[in-house]
C-alpha cells in the first residue's frame, strides 16, 4: 500500500481478526527483518490459518503459500518459546490508536503481542506482568522505552472520534491555527485521507483556515463527520480495493467520494483486500535489500559528485569574472591599493581607515583581518563584490583570479571523470544484480517440488489423464521414445512446427484410466495452441493416433529430422480453437500454475485466466499474469505459447 494504516483501518481489521480467537499457536516465523508469520490451528473447525504482519504497514490473515525460512531467527525462537501452543484469547485495538494487542493464554498467565503501526512500527512481546520480553526495534522516547525488561507503556491516549459530541468537536476545531483538513487529521485523530473525505462530503475547501469557517459550516462539517463515523459504529463496512492504471493501489473500508480517476472493486472483507498486498518472494527481497544498499551508496556518491561539478562551474565563472573586473577597474584599484599602502605606514591610522571605508568602491576594509572587499562595475554597470589582496598589486590580484580559474577547471575535469566512473559502476552493479536475480529465481524454482511431467508442457485432463507436449525437437523426440506406451495416445497439430503430444492412460497416482473423447479433443487443442498456428490463426486442425501408428523409420529415400515422426494409417481430426487457460491448481498437495485447455483448468480451480492469440507481447503478459498469481514471471514464461497474446477473461483473479 502507498500509505500507512489509519486508526479506522485498524478498527475494521480487528473486527476481521476475531475469527482467530480460540485458535492455538503452532509456529512463528520471521520471514524478513520486517515480516512475521504466525501459523495457528482452529481446533473447532480442524483447519489451519496464517496471520501475516509487515511491521508498521500491514496485518491480515492469509491463505497464500508463503516461503518460510528453514532456520528460525532469534526473534522467532523467542516468540515460539513463550507463545507456542498458547490459545488466542483476545484481539483488540488499543484506545482507537494504531495499536493492536493480541492476548495469548498459557499456564503461567496471558502473554501479549503488541503491534504498533505508527512511526517506524514495532512488534513487541509482553509477559503476563506487562514487562517487555523482546521488541522488534528498540526505541526510546521521553515518556516510554521499548526494550527488554521495561514495563510496556503505550503512547499517550488519542482522541476517539467515535465518541465525539458536537461541543467537543467544535472545541477541538477552534483551538487550531491550521487549515481544516490538517485540523481534522491531527486534532480529531482522523488521518489525512479520512479528513479529506469528510471535507469533500461536506463541500468545504480542505485548505480553508479555521478562522474563516462559520458556525453553519461547522454544523455541516459535523453532520458529515457523524454520518461517516456511524458507518464504523454500526460496522456497516463495504470494503473496496482501489485500482489505478490496472494496479491495486489501496484498500478502503467503504468507497471514498474524494478518490478520483480510479476504479473500485468490492472485496468480501478488508482482510481480503490487505492480503492482495502480500508479496512473497524471499530471494528477490534479499537481493533487493543488497541492491538498494549498493545502488543507494553509488547514487549518493553520484549526487555528491554532480553537486561538486556544479559548484566548480560556479567558481570557474566567478574567478573568470573577478579577473576581468579587476582589469576593467584597474586604475581605481591601483589608486586604492596605493592609498592603503600609505595608510598602513602611518602610526595613527584609524581616521584614515575610516575614510578608506567611505570610498565608493570599498565595501569593507579591515587591515587587522587582511580583508578588503570592493564593489566593481562591469560594462553594463552591474556591480559585483570582489575580495582583493591589498598587499599585492592589481596585476597580481587579476593573475591570482585567473590562476584559481585554471585550478578549478582542472578539478572540474577530474570530477567529470569521476562521474563517468561512478555511472559505469552503477551500470555494472545493475547487471550484477540482474544476474543474481536470475540465479536466485532458478534456484528458487529448483527448490520447489518438481513432478516428472514439468520438464515439458503439461496439463491434467478433467478425467485425470496426464498430457505432455514437447518444448523443442529434442524433447519431442524424448517424450515419444520414453513416454509413449501401449494404451496411450499421440496428438499433433496439422502444421509444421508443432509439438508432439502424449496422452497417458494413467493419472497422477499411476492408476490406469480410460482416455475419453473429451481428453483427446483437449489434447488436440493443446497441440494446436503450442504450435506455430498461434502466431498466424485463430483456429487450427489437429489429430490423434494410436502409439503403433507413430514411427521413426522412414521409407526408402525419405528423411525424418530430429523431433519429427512418420504417422501411418488413419488420423482422427479435430477443428481446434486456439485458446488456453492458466490457473493455480493443487497437484498431490502442491500448488502449481497449470496451463491447458479451458475445461481442464476450470475443472480444477476457481482462479484462472483465459488467453488467446493477440497483439500484446508475451513478456508484458507474462509479468501481468505473474503479478496476479504472485509468482515469478519466469514460471509464467515457460507456460505461455510463443507469440502475441490477449487476455480475454479473468475468473477469481485480479489482473
Amino acid at each position: 500500500m502507498q500509505r500507512k494504516l489509519s486508526s479506522f483501518d485498524i478498527h475494521v481489521v480487528v473486527d476481521d481478526l476475531q475469527g482467530l480467537i480460540g485458535c492455538v499457536i503452532e509456529k512463528i516465523y520471521q520471514l524478513s527483518p520486517s515480516e512475521l508469520l504466525i501459523r495457528v490451528k482452529d481446533i473447532s473447525k480442524k483447519e489451519k490459518k496464517q496471520l501475516y504482519i509487515k511491521n508498521g504497514e500491514l496485518i491480515c490473515c492469509t491463505k497464500k503459500q508463503i516461503n518460510t525460512p528453514t532456520k528460525p531467527t532469534t526473534f522467532a525462537m523467542t516468540f515460539r518459546k513463550y507463545l507456542q501452543n498458547g490459545r488466542i484469547k483476545e484481539i483488540k485495538q488499543h484506545e482507537f490508536d494504531r495499536i493492536i494487542k493480541i492476548s495469548i493464554g498459557k499456564k503461567d498467565g496471558d502473554y501479549k503481542i503488541v503491534f504498533e503501526f505508527f512511526s517506524e512500527g514495532n512488534i513487541i512481546l509482553v509477559d503476563p506482568n506487562g514487562n517487555i520480553i523482546l521488541p522488534l526495534i528498540r526505541q526510546a522516547w521521553a515518556h516510554r522505552k521499548l526494550k527488554g525488561r521495561e514495563q510496556y507503556i503505550p503512547p499517550p491516549p488519542q482522541i476517539n472520534p467515535l465518541d465525539l459530541e458536537y461541543n467537543k468537536f467544535k472545541e477541538l476545531i477552534k483551538e487550531s491555527n491550521a487549515d481544516i483538513v490538517r485540523t481534522l487529521a491531527v486534532n480529531l485523530n482522523l488521518s489525512g485521507i479520512i479528513a479529506e473525505e469528510i471535507c469533500y462530503r461536506a463541500e468545504i475547501e480542505k485548505k480553508q483556515k479555521i478562522d474563516k469557517i462559520g458556525e453553519e459550516s461547522l454544523k455541516i462539517l459535523y453532520n458529515n463527520f457523524s454520518k461517516f463515523i456511524e458507518i464504523f459504529k454500526d460496522k456497516k463496512y463495504n470494503p473496496v480495493i482501489v485500482i489505478k492504471d490496472d494496479e491495486i493501489v489501496d484498500i478502503l473500508p467503504i468507497k471514498f467520494k474524494s478518490y478520483k480517476d480510479v476504479d473500485f472493486k468490492d472485496v468480501e472483507s478488508i482482510n481480503a483486500g490487505f492480503e492482495k498486498f502480500i508479496v512473497n518472494n524471499k530471494s528477490e527481497k534479499k537481493i533487493e535489500r543488497k541492491k538498494d544498499e549498493e545502488t543507494g551508496r553509488l547514487d549518493r556518491q553520484l549526487k555528491q559528485q554532480k553537486d561538486t561539478v556544479k559548484k566548480l562551474r560556479e567558481k570557474i565563472d566567478i574567478k573568470k569574472k573577478e579577473g576581468d573586473l579587476i582589469y576593467l577597474n584597474y586604475q581605481k584599484l591601483e589608486e586604492l591599493i596605493e592609498e592603503i599602502k600609505k595608510t598602513l605606514e602611518l602610526k595613527d591610522k584609524e581616521e584614515k581607515i575610516k575614510k578608506i571605508n567611505q570610498i565608493d568602491i570599498v565595501k569593507k576594509f579591515t587591515p587587522t583581518q587582511n580583508l578588503l572587499i570592493v564593489k566593481l562595475n562591469d560594462e553594463k554597470d552591474n556591480t559585483t563584490e570582489v575580495k582583493i589582496n591589498f598587499r599585492k598589486s592589481v596585476s597580481e590580484n587579476a593573475e591570482q583570479a585567473y590562476n584559481d580559474n585554471k585550478k578549478y577547471k582542472s578539478k572540474l575535469n577530474g570530477a567529470q571523470r569521476s562521474i563517468k566512473k561512478t555511472i559505469e559502476k552503477i551500470n555494472l552493479s545493475k547487471e550484477k544484480f540482474k544476474e543474481k536475480e536470475d540465479e536466485e529465481l532458478k534456484r528458487e524454482d529448483n527448490s520447489e517440488k518438481k513432478f516428472w511431467f514439468e520438464r515439458f508442457h503439461w496439463f491434467i485432463s478433467p478425467e485425470g489423464n496426464i498430457v505432455i507436449a514437447g518444448r523443442d525437437a529434442k524433447s519431442n523426440e524424448h517424450i515419444v521414445k520414453k513416454y509413449l506406451n501401449k494404451g496411450d495416445r499421440y496428438a499433433h497439430a496439422d502444421i509444421q512446427g508443432a509439438p508432439s503430444v502424449v496422452i497417458k492412460n494413467k493419472n497422477l497416482n499411476e492408476e490406469k484410466i480410460e482416455i475419453s473423447e473429451q481428453t483427446l479433443e483437449e489434447a488436440c487443442i493443446f497441440a494446436s495452441s503450442y504450435s506455430k498456428a498461434w502466431k498466424q490463426f485463430a483456429e487450427a486442425q489437429a489429430y490423434w493416433v494410436l502409439p503403433e501408428q507413430v514411427s521413426k523409420s522412414p521409407r526408402s529415400g525419405e528423411f525424418v529430422p530430429k523431433g519429427a515422426f512418420i504417422i501411418r494409417g488413419k488420423r482422427n481430426y479435430f477443428r481446434c480453437k486456439l485458446e488456453l487457460a492458466l490457473g493455480k491448481v493443487e497437484i498431490l498437495g502442491d500448488k502449481k500454475i497449470m496451463a491447458g485447455p479451458v475445461e481442464s483448468i476450470k475443472k480444477r480451480t476457481n482462479e484462472y485466466i483465459i488467453i488467446q492469440p493477440g497483439a500484446i507481447k508475451k513478456s508484458d503478459i507474462s509479468k501481468k499474469i505473474a503479478k496476479a498469481f504472485q509468482v515469478n514471471s519466469s514460471i509464467i514464461d515457460r507456460l505461455l505459447p510463443a507469440g502475441g497474446i490477449n487476455i480475454v477473461k479473468s475468473v477469481g483473479v485480479d489482473i
